[in-house]
């Protein structure tokens, strides 16, 4: 890969005509390769997991990319990075594993009286899931990771899932004001979620 290319110029390729499309997933695809594989492998991941994972990852923001979910507010590298971390972390999840930095962490106090902790609190994960879903990937991502995985800010900046603290809280409020419209203009969502509570 001797030259390097935009966002904006593998995005256009990635849009475009079948030969177009395979150059621009084949050049995103090795250049964040080992990136995403040296986050699973450092995280009791072994090499075809990180394989598997990193292919789900290209899958998943190759479709986001073609639905239009994927609107550019973040770098293809960041964006693919947090998709693939999210996908290993549900991974370890299912396999009855946890980060050693996930084993210690308090609930955070000042979300208590949003919508969605209510929701997590009753333990509704696959419902939760949905509805985040209709906000976007990158929300539905952010909100998943800093609310109910505890994860703070300076962990996203420091996984280079965003470039700085402000921007990441930024994004976080802006997706919480989406969510809050969802809840409040789908009041049948909120009366699902409240059933067998």
């Amino acid at each position: 890969m001797k030259n390097k290319r935009s966002d904006s110029e593998l995005l256009a390729l990635i849009r475009g005509i079948a030969s177009d499309r395979e150059k621009g997933l084949k050049w995103i695809y090795l250049t964040h390769k080992e990136k995403v594989c040296s986050y699973v492998l450092s995280n009791n991941g072994n090499v075809d997991e990180a394989k598997d994972i990193y292919q789900e990852a290209l899958i998943a923001f190759y479709e986001n990319v073609k639905s239009g979910r994927f609107k550019g507010d973040s770098t293809i590298g960041t964006y693919l990075y947090a998709i693939a971390r999210f996908k290993w972390l549900n991974q370890l999840k299912r396999k009855g594993m946890v980060l050693e930095h996930q084993k210690h962490i308090e609930p955070v106090d000042s979300y208590a009286e949003s919508p969605l902790v209510d929701i997590i609190n009753k333990e509704k994960k696959d419902k939760v899931l949905s509805i985040l879903g209709q906000l976007g990937e990158s929300c539905k991502q952010l909100l998943v990771e800093s609310i109910y995985h505890n994860t703070p800010m300076k962990d996203l900046v420091a996984d280079g899932v965003y470039s700085s603290e402000q921007i990441a809280r930024n994004k976080k409020y802006k997706c919480m004001k989406k969510l809050k419209a969802l809840l409040t203009e789908s009041p049948e969502l909120v009366e699902i979620l409240r059933s067998n509570a």
